[in-house]
């Protein structure tokens, strides 16, 4: 893990990295120029705030770039976050550096090129374009995201670990298979071949041991073999869709873009696939496209010829009615606008839609999705964070995931040779 990091950009997601590195005893320096800011996070912050530019050398050294072990730019100009990155690269290249570009073009110019010479880079004979060794684009980590849901039919979150495992999350419904049983009893019964990760009551979050009883209106997150997830939603009684015929996108932003261009993607090769794994085995569905701003809807349908792009309010009763948006199997609520995603599924949800999917600006609001009956909340924020964590704990780690409103976290992680970890049974 890092054990000093340079946060320059001190707005929401900014905040959100430095409390979250502060917790783990990494020594953060956050850099913003703009002086309410800089307040904020010296009130809610046990760290060293700068109000300075973040692309002065002078800042920069004076924060103690040559003692950091990472940068972090999360400045909202995306040229900025480069430009810092690419001075500190100068003169200390070995500084790990992170940059987030909301600019989907300079996202995916910089990610091929740097595919492209992956191994030159790897053995120090190429520098990473701009100096930035990891780019991270807000959007396409929250549509990868939605997409692993739609997998799954949007009974629950899926974090894939690889390997052909992952947890999901799924409810405990009332006298369903789970409702009242122990984790002691649970594990007993011959088709149960899962492990129950956490548990999340509407007051609390524990990590779960036999004796921990599951009640009606908990959320557990399930280990299991991606192969065997049919069986497990069968088993709790919320079999997974065959195939979500009709899938209705609120928002034609990146996010909703990226999301619709995956389901159509077994149909013709996608320039996103990368970010979203194999996207042979999505299915092809019927798809219609909402958003209000008639800009973004005609862009919509110039990019989408097989979708169904309509330009108007959903919460316009005649509207949903008229267009059928009420008997849609899935509505993803995928606009910029957080707050209208969660009224928006909810809505839906209440007008028939069998599931639904908010993207959220951070797991904060996840129990306000749950009580609002949203199926799925992808909280934007968290998922970037997450990101960044997970290059900042070491080469090792390969993924962070936080669940429970970042209370806890599921890391994937290698065990290297000669570890303490190296041989030791998990009881120890």
């Amino acid at each position: 893990m890092s054990k000093k990091v340079i946060v320059v950009g001190a707005g929401f997601t900014g905040l959100q990295l430095a409390r979250t590195l502060v917790a783990e005893g990494v020594h953060v320096v956050l850099v913003d120029r703009d002086p309410d800011k800089v307040q904020h996070a010296r009130n809610a912050l046990d760290c060293t705030v700068v109000e300075s530019d973040g692309n002065s050398p002078e800042t920069l050294s004076e924060a103690g770039i040559a003692s950091a072990d990472a940068l972090v730019t999360l400045t909202d100009d995306d040229e900025m976050n480069m430009i810092v990155c690419s001075l500190v690269d100068a003169d200390y290249p070995e500084v790990l550096k992170i940059a987030r570009v909301r600019n989907y073009a300079y996202y995916l110019k910089t990610t091929a090129t740097q595919r492209r010479h992956a191994d030159a880079m790897a053995n120090g004979e190429r520098r990473p374009l701009f100096g930035v060794d990891h780019m991270l684009n807000p959007d396409v980590e929250a549509a990868a995201a939605i997409c692993r849901a739609m997998s799954l039919g949007a009974v629950g979150n899926l974090i894939d670990l690889g390997g052909g495992f992952g947890i999901v999350s799924v409810d405990v419904y009332p006298e369903g298979p789970l409702d009242g049983l122990s984790i002691r009893e649970l594990a007993s019964k011959p088709e149960w071949k899962y492990l129950i990760s956490y548990v999340e009551t509407e007051d609390d979050a524990i990590l779960p041991d036999g004796n921990t009883v599951l009640k009606a209106g908990d959320r557990v997150g399930i280990l299991t073999s991606l192969d065997d997830i049919t069986a497990l939603m069968e088993f709790i009684g919320r079999p997974t869709e065959e195939r979500l015929g009709s899938v209705t996108i609120f928002g034609a932003d990146r996010v909703g873009k990226l999301v619709v261009d995956h389901q159509f993607s077994s149909r013709r090769a996608s320039a996103f696939a990368h970010a979203f794994g194999d996207s042979s085995k999505a299915n092809s569905r019927e798809i219609v496209i909402i958003d209000r701003d008639p800009v973004r809807c005609r862009e919509a349908a110039e990019c989408f010829s097989d979708a169904r792009v309509l330009c108007g309010d959903m919460t316009d009763a005649d509207l949903v009615r008229e267009e059928a948006l009420d008997s849609s199997d899935l509505m993803v609520a995928a606009s910029g606008n957080y707050e209208s995603n969660l009224v928006m599924a909810a809505y839906l949800k209440t007008r028939g839609v069998k599931r639904t999917i908010a993207l959220t600006a951070s797991g904060e609001f996840d129990d306000v999705a749950r009580k609002l009956g949203v199926d799925v909340a992808i909280p934007m924020r968290d998922t970037i964070v997450d990101c960044i964590v997970s290059h900042l704990r070491g080469r090792n780690v390969k993924s962070i995931h936080t669940v429970c409103n970042r209370l806890f976290e599921i890391v994937e992680c290698e065990v290297a040779l000669g570890s303490r970890a190296a041989g030791k049974p998990l009881e120890k």
